[in-house]
């Protein structure tokens, strides 16, 4: 148990088993998030129509858009149940979930009652082609109604993982992405469903795990559903609380979600192929991603815990392990790129068009870990600790930089010059932001 585990470091340094007993938990639970839209992408790809990848990728930074703005529903919800575990009472319990809970679907109805207006918003930000538009319209107009039961669920696993309950939350996550995979090989391969296929897939998937987690949060708290819903009210000051403690993060996400959508507005605007390229490689990198941000919560945990010790010795060990887990990662990810650079394509389609195009892009692929891995994991150390205003300003100051970049490079580079202001990005997130550390240690002094 998580909980365990923290109380071990009370009396000894974190060794490295400690460290993996809450790295792999949240690396599998984490992975398995860009591997829905991956196998969605590869589902879609083999039926060998360039704007079918493109409308599910388009589709996709759509509704990534709405859950990424509002991840913070999980991290402050986090945050709360910890501390309602602490005192033990259970009306804090009760509160710490369903504040949150009411709030992220009250804002999932709203996407629903606005998604033309975001619809709109969205065609004109990204410009796809009419055919690509058309299957992205598809892909949006089913799964913005699971926009609910996606925010719900972030609270929900927000206090499964700030109740110390790391293996429930790993159960909830890997299951509910399992029967999306499953349904989406159904759905399209038996029923020649298409995008259609594919979005019913996911809006199932959703609302099962939502099932799923109720239960898990009814038979671990050992309370009563009544109890959880007479508990529906929520106060300026709750609600200002939940917002302003992420206020920080949510510019950060922000940032991030610009970036990406600029990546794929740009890509449209270089064509079909291209768009649907970059949305096979852009599937690689966000799984890539996902392992690092794995370490990232790990050392988010023990780093958090370190602050609170006022502990030296424990964050300069927090920071070692962080380093060498990501070193490690990096080795082992560049390799096995390298090694299946050529096989990974034939996953997600056969199209000989979009493998050729891919072939030329793989150098982008396999630098994508050297590039990108300290930024990725330093993040966690940050926001474990509460630090977030480095975060906030690096972030921004990188999207700049991108911003900056393209302008140059991809009129003089094309596709390969998006990706060198994408990889810039990546190598910002850490120079950047690693400067800052000091800001960290003044906490412990």
């Amino acid at each position: 148990m998580l909980i365990e585990i923290i109380i071990i470091t009370e009396f000894m340094l974190i060794t490295h088993k400690d460290y993996s007993k809450v790295a792999f938990p949240f690396i599998i639970s984490t992975v398995t998030q860009p591997l829905l839209g991956a196998v969605d992408t590869a589902v879609i790809g083999h039926m060998g129509i360039s704007e079918l990848i493109g409308g599910v990728a388009i589709g996709t930074v759509i509704m990534n858009t709405i859950y990424w703005l509002f991840g913070f529903f999980r991290v402050s919800t986090t945050g709360q149940s910890a501390i309602a575990l602490g005192k033990g009472c259970n009306s804090s319990l009760i509160n710490s979930l369903m504040r949150p809970l009411i709030l992220s679907a009250f804002v999932g109805f709203m996407f629903i009652v606005f998604q033309s207006l975001i619809w709109r918003g969205a065609l004109w930000a990204i410009s796809p082609e009419p055919l690509v538009a058309d299957q992205a319209h598809l892909y949006f107009r089913i799964l913005i109604y699971g926009a609910p039961f996606v925010l719900i669920n972030y609270s929900i696993i927000g206090w499964l993982m700030g109740q110390a309950k790391a293996k429930e939350t790993l159960y909830t996550q890997v299951f509910g992405n399992l029967i999306n995979i499953i349904l989406d090989v159904v759905f399209v391969f038996y029923f020649d469903l298409g995008v259609v296929g594919v979005a019913y897939a996911s809006l199932i998937a959703q609302i099962i795990t939502l099932i799923i987690g109720v239960i898990i949060v009814l038979k671990t708290s050992q309370i009563p559903i009544s109890a959880f819903l007479q508990s529906t009210k929520i106060s300026k000051e709750d609600l200002s609380v939940i917002v302003s403690s992420n206020s920080d993060l949510l510019i950060r996400t922000i940032c991030i979600l610009t970036f990406f959508n600029m990546i794929a507005r740009i890509g449209s605007q270089l064509g079909t192929d291209v768009l649907a390229t970059n949305a096979i490689l852009m599937q690689i990198t966000f799984i890539i991603s996902y392992m690092f941000d794995g370490i990232a919560n790990a050392s988010s945990v023990f780093a958090g815990k370190s602050i609170g010790q006022k502990d030296q010795t424990m964050f300069d060990q927090v920071m070692k392990l962080n380093a060498q887990w990501t070193v490690g990662f990096i080795i082992a990810l560049t390799l096995i790129v390298i090694t299946f650079k050529n096989s990974l394509i034939l996953l997600f389609t056969d199209q000989v068009e979009l493998i050729t195009l891919y072939q030329t892009m793989t150098p982008w692929v396999i630098i994508f870990p050297v590039v990108a891995g300290f930024g990725l994991t330093i993040y966690g150390i940050f926001t474990g600790t509460g630090t977030t205003r480095p975060v906030r300003n690096s972030s921004l100051v990188t999207l700049l930089l991108f911003l900056v970049v393209q302008i140059f490079t991809v009129n003089w580079w094309g596709n390969h010059g998006l990706w060198f202001a994408f990889t810039i990005f990546y190598l910002g997130r850490v120079v950047f932001l690693y400067p800052f550390i000091y800001q960290i240690k003044q906490k412990i002094l």
